[in-house]
């Protein structure tokens, strides 16, 4: 008298769909049912449908009579079963009472898996309730229904592994041939997955040899914002999207299958493989730091140290950083709410001393190019070791076996010689961010022309910029509060080395 009907399609295609969203087998599919409900005398209350869902690239796809995933049993316990949100909904309304009847088009439209087929028998015969199909292949009044059942589901299970062994050995093929597999196409390449789109190369490669050099996914996704540059999906840079983006091996032209490399793409690689693997190690770094909140939108946002909270010989690092709260942006100390200066004027006088030091005849000095001799293999393995020796201290602390002091003096020199080798390895793949400037004809059209997070590369290459605090009255901008100590072969003998508008100290 209050019978329930079940329609599913494995596999459904955009074209398949009617104007309510539908696909026109599974209408097909719920009027045969409704019909053949009222041959047998049951009164189809309901009718759930199994659609198709889009997945995340747009495209249609069926929900799976054959993966499994966790689910609830109506008795309340959590066993692994195919993920069928319908099939389990009809169980539940089933066992609740709220229906007392099951009537499907066929046997492989509402199981295909032993264990979905067995929870239905368990349900019929606790609860009394008919079960039929359309096409007969599906009913479980007699002994002999249920054996005929369980043959055919065997059956069918066994084929739907078949063809999923066919498929995956076809997807292997098509990976190992360099075939691309479908869906949205790749950012840097064209629909067909292989050929390389130039101009979406080009930033892959540009934000791979940044981060290398050191600046954060965040800055490089701020900058590409501001020139308007999008993903694949017409949606303007984030961090994570960028960061899933420059993580992919086909960047390096090696092919990935399962999430393994199995070879040498067929198409020329957007970015070499060392500096690929640069990016890997950053950003699967364990322990790998991330600054909180936005990218820097200023110059010296979190690159300024403050003077009073930092001593001359810059033992004590607090960073100065903007707050736009006011009507003008202004650096304040990171701690406290002293050493106000202006962004524009602090800037510009920080932007003319890099100006001016590159302007210099010995500024090619300044630039080591990468150097491909390194044993980055060697190096990284250091790294690793260093990593794993670094958590047996903890362990060995937790245990009583070493003291405080003892942790934290092996600790800095495991973390001084991480430097040492981070340092190496970005020398080894990627030029100096110094390289664009060196040499230029117009130094400042070049600098000008550059991100801010390339700047900010720069300026954290060349020099320490310290805010003093002023030792004169009344407003305007003081230069001597600038202190700019400079790194590289240039360095003043004693504690600072101040830039004045006169020109750079030698």
């Amino acid at each position: 008298m209050n019978a329930l009907g079940l329609v599913r399609l494995s596999d459904l295609r955009e074209v398949d769909l009617n104007e309510a969203g539908l696909g026109r087998g599974l209408v097909d599919q719920e009027q045969r049912v409704r019909d053949h409900g009222t041959q047998l005398g049951w009164n189809v209350t309901r009718v759930i449908v199994e659609n198709d869902v889009a997945s995340a690239d747009g495209k249609v796809r069926g929900v799976s009579a054959f993966k499994r995933r966790k689910v609830k049993l109506p008795d309340g316990r959590s066993e692994w079963r195919t993920f069928r949100p319908a099939f389990r909904e009809s169980l539940a309304l089933l066992a609740s009472g709220a229906h007392d009847g099951l009537l499907a088009l066929d046997l492989d439209r509402v199981v295909r898996d032993p264990r979905d087929l067995e929870d239905l028998i368990d349900l019929a015969e606790q609860f009394k309730i008919p079960v039929e199909s359309v096409t007969g292949s599906l009913r479980l009044a007699t002994d002999a229904d249920i054996t005929m059942a369980r043959v055919m589901v065997a059956m069918a299970n066994k084929s739907s592994r078949d063809t999923a062994r066919r498929v995956a050995a076809a997807r292997e093929r098509q990976a190992m041939t360099g075939r691309y597999g479908g869906g949205r196409r790749p950012y840097g390449f064209e629909e067909d997955g292989r050929t390389i789109r130039p101009s979406e190369a080009a930033i892959i490669a540009e934000s791979s040899q940044r981060l290398v050099q050191g600046a954060s996914l965040r800055s490089i996704a701020l900058d590409l914002r501001r020139r308007k540059s999008v993903t694949v999906a017409g949606a303007p840079w984030r961090a994570e999207g960028l960061r899933e983006v420059l993580l992919r091996a086909r960047n390096a032209g090696r092919i990935v299958y399962r999430g393994e490399e199995i070879g040498d793409a067929p198409w020329a690689p957007i970015v070499p493989l060392e500096l690929f693997r640069a990016v890997q190690r950053i950003l699967t770094e364990p322990g790998r730091v991330i600054n909180p909140g936005a990218a820097p939108k200023w110059l010296g946002s979190r690159l300024y140290l403050c003077g009073i909270c930092t001593r001359e010989d810059l033992s004590v690092r607090t960073t100065c950083h903007v707050r736009v709260g006011a009507r003008v942006p202004a650096y304040r100390c990171g701690e406290y709410a002293h050493l106000v200066r202006s962004v524009k004027h602090t800037d510009e006088y920080v932007v003319g001393a890099v100006l001016a030091r590159l302007a210099r005849e010995d500024a090619a000095d300044l630039v080591a190019p990468a150097n491909p001799e390194v044993d980055v293999a060697a190096l990284r393995a250091e790294a690793k070791a260093i990593r794993e020796n670094l958590n047996e201290l903890a362990a060995d602390k937790a245990l009583g076996l070493i003291d405080r002091g003892q942790l934290l003096a092996a600790t800095t020199k495991g973390k001084e010689r991480q430097a040492e080798i981070e340092s190496q390895l970005q020398a080894a793949v990627v030029d100096s961010p110094l390289s664009p400037l060196i040499g230029a004809d117009d130094v400042k059209a070049v600098w000008d022309g550059l991100p801010l997070s390339h700047q900010r590369l720069v300026v954290k290459e060349l020099m320490t910029v310290r805010i003093l605090p002023s030792g004169r009255k009344g407003r305007g901008f003081d230069p001597s509060t600038v202190e700019i100590t400079w790194r590289q072969t240039h360095h003043h003998q004693g504690t600072s080395n101040v830039y004045r508008s006169e020109g750079i100290p030698s």
